[in-house]
């Protein structure tokens, strides 16, 4: 009776010990940076203005490449800007999101050295004498005649075909 029940103990154990690893997970998003409402709001204002603004770029290219005519392009382009318009004043409407976008924080740089105080021009170096006057063109020694690498070949060394 008492192995049975032992057995019985460390199933119960077993199962107990196991059963978070045997249920489902959640559905809740777990994730530690998970966005909060507001984030996922700014994140939405975001992507709007940046599917405007690619679809008004695009749209200038089709225009400049020649694809798309200026009558459709006219009809087009407002309503892309003004969508731009749009998603930029939304964004624009809550301080919190401006803040984000518009600060900047000038680093923290160690100051420039001061130049040194001005001490005139630099000097002009002296014109170096020469030791002795250069040579007439009438006493240069006569070149010596240069000696040929190679002595031509004999006639008779000469391979005859």
């Amino acid at each position: 009776m008492t192995i049975i029940l032992g057995i019985l103990l460390a199933a119960l154990v077993v199962l107990v010990v196991a059963l978070p690893f045997l249920r489902e997970p959640s559905v809740e998003d777990d994730r530690l940076d998970a966005p909060g409402e507001d984030e996922v709001r700014r994140l939405g204002l975001v992507e709007e203005r940046d599917r405007a603004l690619a679809a008004l770029k695009e749209l200038e290219f089709d225009h400049r490449a020649g694809k798309i005519g200026d009558e459709d392009y006219r009809e087009l382009v407002g309503p892309l800007r003004q969508a731009v318009a749009g998603a930029l004043r939304a964004i624009e409407r809550d301080r919190r999101y401006v803040q984000d976008m518009t600060a900047f924080e000038t680093p923290d740089l160690p100051a420039e050295p001061v130049p040194p105080p001005d001490e005139g021009s630099p000097p002009v170096p002296q014109p170096v004498t020469e030791p002795y006057p250069p040579p007439d063109e009438g006493t240069l020694p006569a070149p010596a005649s240069v000696p040929e690498p190679y002595p031509p070949p004999d006639e008779a060394t000469l391979p005859q075909e």
